[in-house]
């Protein structure tokens, strides 16, 4: 069934930062390329059986420079990490974890 907008009491409203996110997007993490769509926040996802039990993700924030990167620990299970992103890079994060990005 496709979307409705008469099923979407927001559908009217201009999406802004500060909504909530309308689309979440599995992100498959590179080193070459930003994100197709800018995340707004992050959904992340360690299973206990990553090594050393604490996950990393790499990320570029939004409004950083190219190139410059900062490392997330994440515990395991289900984390949202509100930082605006715009590239989650492969090197540097852990595998086997999960990330979706969050987009207005």
């Amino acid at each position: 069934m496709p979307y409705d907008p008469t099923r979407d009491a927001f559908a009217s409203v201009n999406a802004s930062f500060s909504a909530q996110a309308r689309l979440a997007e599995l992100v498959t993490p590179s080193d070459a390329a930003d994100l197709v769509r800018y995340a707004k926040a992050l959904r992340i996802y360690v299973p206990a059986s990553v090594a050393g039990g604490v996950g990393a993700v790499r990320v570029t924030p939004l409004n950083a420079a190219d190139g410059d990167s900062v490392t997330l620990k994440v515990p395991p299970g289900v984390t949202i990490e509100p930082l605006a992103v715009r590239r989650v890079w492969s090197t540097g994060t852990s595998a086997g974890i999960e990330v979706h990005a969050y987009t207005v």
